[in-house]
């Protein structure tokens, strides 16, 4: 530092505050009325009179599910959000639930109805959204991928493990270019002796950072066919970094992954995916779950809303304008 800057940094010092550095106030101090998030509130309505619609397995699911996120979840999300890390402490708690992989049946997968799937997917989501989206990608897009397009020897080596949360998955479609046209991805499978060379790059990419198992998309060069891989972490070749900056589902781990020359085997090639007709078949079933998360995030509002406005609206204007609102 220059003596000018030193100078300067002074005189920048003089004009602030003495009390301009101080830490933040705690919220039990600066808010004392109010309840902190970490405090999740209870459900306070059937808000889509769904109550009598669900079976009583289906009801098991969601009180279970609700109970964990409540109890286990909510009370570091904020913490993590700040962060921006991925709270792998609590993985052994959702895996206790028995909701990752949802529909799937066998190879130790739960098997559970649509609806309850859904209703495992809303509850998640409203406690929080970047964790729905954690499971999302790991079981809605992952797990159906190698359960629908994968061989007998893929599921049975791969879903076990998943399903327990004991491994993790990400699904790499996704690149720089293409988003919503992923269609016309550019990352190349060349075939050689006794498996795969995939070279290209993927982005935006949940989970990638801390995968086990990466499913990867990419265009054969012989039938110019979008086909699908498995791919092990730590492959030669294989990089992903974490996306840094970002304003939501700040607790998800998206990434860059990069493919130089990364060596697939034959029999992790996904035999049921060969073209990206057979892709979005797998879109086309994960896309019903994702549809349950924003329907989660609005349980979640719902309850938050109404908790602060019992606590934080004593002025009967306030108060009526409130009512109003709800």
């Amino acid at each position: 530092m220059t003596l000018h800057s030193k100078i300067q940094d002074a005189a920048d010092k003089s004009l602030k505050p003495s009390y301009f550095n101080l830490p933040p106030l705690d919220v039990s101090v600066a808010f004392p009325q109010a309840t902190p998030a970490s405090t999740f509130p209870p459900s306070a309505s059937d808000y889509y009179q769904s109550d009598d619609l669900l079976s009583p397995e289906e009801q098991a699911i969601r009180k279970k599910v609700r109970e964990c996120m409540e109890k286990e979840v909510a009370p570091v999300m904020a913490e993590y959000w700040e962060k921006a890390e991925f709270p792998f402490q609590l993985i052994p708690k959702i895996a206790a639930l028995r909701i990752a992989g949802g529909t799937i049946k066998g190879y130790g997968c739960p098997g559970l109805t649509l609806t309850g799937s859904a209703i495992a997917i809303a509850e998640v989501a409203r406690v929080d959204a970047s964790f729905s989206t954690f499971i999302l990608v790991h079981s809605s897009l992952a797990m159906l991928t190698i359960a629908l397009c994968g061989s007998e020897k893929q599921k049975q080596k791969y879903l076990p493990s998943l399903a327990q949360l004991k491994t993790i998955a990400c699904w790499a479609l996704t690149e720089p270019d293409y988003g919503s046209d992923a269609s016309s991805l550019k990352t190349i499978a060349t075939k050689v002796e006794g498996g795969w060379i995939l070279e290209g790059q993927k982005r935006w990419i949940g989970n990638s950072t801390f995968a086990d198992v990466l499913v990867i998309f990419a265009r054969n060069t012989t039938t110019n066919q979008i086909n699908g891989f498995l791919v092990k972490k730590d492959s030669p070749g294989l990089t992903a970094t974490k996306i840094p900056n970002k304003i939501g589902l700040r607790i998800v781990q998206n990434g860059d992954i990069i493919l130089k020359k990364v060596f697939v085997p034959d029999e992790d090639r996904i035999p049921g995916v060969n073209s990206f007709q057979d892709t979005s078949k797998v879109l086309a079933i994960s896309r019903v779950m994702v549809a349950w998360q924003p329907i989660g995030v609005s349980m979640g509002v719902y309850d938050m809303c109404l908790r602060y406005h019992n606590e934080c609206c004593s002025c009967p204007i306030w108060s009526t304008t409130f009512h109003l609102s709800r």
